[in-house]
């Protein structure tokens, strides 16, 4: 019978949402501008979100692809994006937001209203080119690579991936979703997800490494809430107290160690000294695999 701590922990531990992968490796496949690669950055955040991008005039559900479009006419430094509700979409409702993009020196502007109540509460957001530009470019190569651990460069560049998912989320993608469901006479957001992304994570603290894993396979919500790497490093220690902590992507650690500490169970087994952390030492008399 498999347990099901395992299922959760041993289950795929990318730290970023599965949306902005898939987008941002078509856009840096297709060479698109800096501009670009920021827009569809908060377009897949938006995604997941449950938003759905519609056209501006049909009203009808459109994909990313032209913003993908590297041509001399496509979009360069302004746009305007439109995004709804699946319940409203299907009810044939028009209540939708707007989100506007514009560039601003090294910067990218973003504001966010509804799209149809001219009075409606205005949500903006600045993102630094120089600051998240070349972290997103690497995000889809370093998804890919998974296991490289030691490298200190990629373990940053994800702190600045969490930080402009976290902007996004909080300040704009929420609180538009708060507007819309309001002017739409729809339930708002569950209570949990409408909290500062601050005290999610004091909740999420709290967790024992294994219940994280297990709540963060529930929704793309809270496996996005569950990959700072600071907070998984607590995890680590809390749970297996021991080794050198220089270096790792702890999501990836602390599976690795809890599949070793299930596999060690009742098997007899030494530690080699000089190796860099007792979880990478261990050797088997009887190896199960």
């Amino acid at each position: 019978m498999v347990d099901e701590s395992d299922e959760a922990v041993m289950g795929s531990t990318s730290s970023e949402p599965f949306s902005m992968r898939r987008v941002l490796k078509e856009a840096v496949g297709n060479n698109v501008s800096d501009f670009k690669l920021l827009v569809l950055t908060v377009h897949s955040v938006v995604l997941e979100s449950e938003f759905v991008r519609i056209d501006k005039d049909s009203g009808m559900a459109v994909s990313c692809f032209d913003l993908l479009d590297d041509s001399p006419s496509a979009f360069t430094s302004m746009i305007s994006l439109r995004y709804t509700l699946p319940e409203i979409l299907v009810n044939g409702a028009s209540h939708s937001v707007n989100l506007k993009f514009q560039t601003l020196g090294h910067f990218v502007s973003v504001c966010g209203s509804l799209s149809d109540d001219t009075g409606s509460r205005l949500h903006y957001i600045c993102l630094d080119r120089r600051k998240y530009v070349r972290p997103l470019e690497l995000m889809p190569a370093n998804s890919e690579s998974k296991g490289n651990v030691n490298d200190e460069e990629e373990i940053i560049f994800g702190k600045e991936v969490f930080e402009i998912c976290k902007m996004v989320k909080d300040r704009l993608a929420l609180p538009v979703l708060i507007d819309l469901c309001e002017k739409a006479g729809l339930d708002p957001p569950p209570c949990f997800m409408r909290l500062q992304m601050e005290l999610k994570l004091l909740i999420l603290e709290l967790l024992p490494g294994v219940d994280l894993a297990k709540v963060a396979s529930t929704c793309s919500e809270l496996r996005y809430l569950s990959t700072s790497n600071e907070l998984w490093k607590k995890k680590y220690l809390e749970e297996f107290e021991q080794g050198e902590t220089t270096g790792w992507l702890f999501k990836d650690l602390f599976a690795l160690s809890w599949k070793l500490k299930k596999m060690l169970k009742g098997v007899p087994f030494r530690i080699r000294s000089g190796t860099r952390s007792g979880i990478a030492g261990l050797f088997l008399l009887n190896p199960p695999f």
